[in-house]
């Protein structure tokens, strides 16, 4: 019998046609003018880049869900001007700013005449993958100023959340909530740290709808697949694999892993039950986790009002779930409920306008 670990409350979120894309190269007869500020602000961003912006933001594009997530939480929903394809997926973000300009995605690419039309101040995004490098250099040739930004782990989100904050002025938010967030993760990593090793399970962290011909796509040296390690388990992909945030593996590697603990993750619930139907043959029922009754389900992203684990400060919330997963016993007085009701309560409502 397999146990399922989330909610069943649903959200039907709208779909909105994606605006063309205009080709990344071809910046010919655009022209970008920025005013000077005598007080410039200069910082290194997550990939690197030394970054100035002329002032305090008060137009920006956004073009990830949780970047933007978080600039609404910090209260700069208001300076948003142009957001990315996938912004209006979210479930977590304001009305009015799902409704502004949609300036292209990492993998079709972006309308820079769109852009430039909104005359933002910067243009805060993801990188390392897609068409980001093409992106960027088009925008820095424009004069347009670019912060990126990369979540690998926990700390990741709240160096995140404070470059957000320097862009927008938010330093004081930023310092509230990420102070939150540690004072909830923190004492985690410090519980998880005294378990002896023999008292972890073996966990496979996995989504089994994005290869097909039975590959499993495998978290190891990512959010999902560190948050593992965080809260007192042993991510058998991050342990064979710890140079790869991602791995893609066949039925036989996982009998042979055999883990103690399988935590399928999804974005929505009919994708859980999906998974979780596909599992429901011999080779699985081989393993010792579905033999036990340890498969369970996460929520993760943005498309469902349930779903903690993201780029996002909702991600403590779905590491407390985690944690109540892996080790039930040492995290027995966590409760996720409260502590997302905290979160919303004390950050999300009041910033988001709610």
């Amino acid at each position: 019998m397999l146990n399922r670990q989330g909610v069943a409350k649903t959200y039907a979120a709208t779909i909105i046609a994606i605006l063309a894309i205009s080709t990344i190269g071809s910046v010919a007869g655009l022209m970008y003018f920025q005013s000077v500020s005598a007080s410039p602000i200069n910082f290194t961003d997550m990939s690197g880049r030394q970054v100035q912006i002329n002032s305090t933001a008060k137009r920006i594009i956004v073009m990830e869900s949780y970047w933007t997530e978080i600039t609404c939480v910090l209260g700069a929903k208001d300076n948003i001007v142009g957001i990315g394809t996938y912004v209006k997926d979210s479930v977590f973000i304001p009305t009015d700013v799902k409704n502004l300009t949609v300036v292209g995605n990492m993998f079709s690419g972006v309308n820079l005449e769109t852009i430039v039309s909104l005359k933002p101040d910067v243009v805060i995004m993801d990188y390392g993958y897609g068409r980001s490098s093409d992106i960027i250099a088009s925008l820095e040739r424009l004069g347009i100023p670019v912060v990126t930004l990369y979540g690998s782990n926990f700390n990741d989100i709240t160096v995140a959340t404070q470059m957000i904050a320097k862009v927008v002025g938010a330093d004081a938010q930023a310092q509230a909530l990420v102070s939150y967030m540690n004072s909830k993760h923190t004492p985690i990593i410090s519980t998880s740290a005294s378990i002896p090793d023999a008292s972890k399970p073996t966990v496979l962290i996995c989504n089994l709808d994005v290869w097909k011909n039975g590959l499993i796509y495998c978290y190891a040296n990512s959010t999902w697949g560190r948050s593992v390690t965080d809260v007192g388990g042993i991510n058998l992909a991050l342990r064979d694999n710890p140079a790869l945030s991602y791995i893609k593996v066949n039925m036989e590697q996982v009998l042979t892993w055999n883990p103690d603990i399988i935590v399928i993750i999804g974005r929505t619930n009919s994708s859980l039950t999906t998974q979780i139907n596909s599992i429901n043959n011999s080779l699985w029922s081989e393993l010792k986790a579905v033999k036990e009754g340890k498969v369970y389900t996460l929520l993760s992203g943005a498309k469902d009002p349930n779903a903690f684990l993201d780029w996002t400060p909702r991600l403590i919330v779905g590491e407390i779930q985690l944690a109540k997963l892996l080790q039930p016993t040492t995290f027995a007085s966590l409760d996720w409920n409260s502590t997302a009701t905290a979160l919303f309560a004390q950050y999300y409502n009041t910033m988001l306008g709610r």
